[in-house]
């Protein structure tokens, strides 16, 4: 059985990588690079304050850790995959 620390982890993980592959099979054609780069900081900016507010508004100790790692592991990955989908061409 999963923790709630594996488990927050992996829902924001799954939030970011569904996020880009749907973004950028959405934006085809023309200047679609820059479409995707503005949604997809638009989507990162509000899960970056979803996990800050439910890092702040946790009672148990162990999930406001995993929030503030949340945080941390949505900017990694999210501008990673933000870079790459820009440069990948449909």
């Amino acid at each position: 059985m999963k923790t709630s620390f594996q488990r927050i982890l992996g829902i924001n993980l799954a939030i970011v990588l569904g996020l880009a592959l749907v973004l950028r099979l959405l934006n085809r054609g023309r200047e679609s690079e820059i479409g995707f780069l503005l949604l997809m900081a638009i989507a990162i900016a509000v899960q970056l304050l979803a996990n800050i507010g439910l890092a702040f508004s946790a009672s148990d100790k162990s999930q406001r850790q995993a929030h503030w790692l949340s945080v941390l592991l949505v900017l990694l990955v999210g501008f990673g995959t933000c870079a790459a989908g820009a440069s990948i061409t449909l």
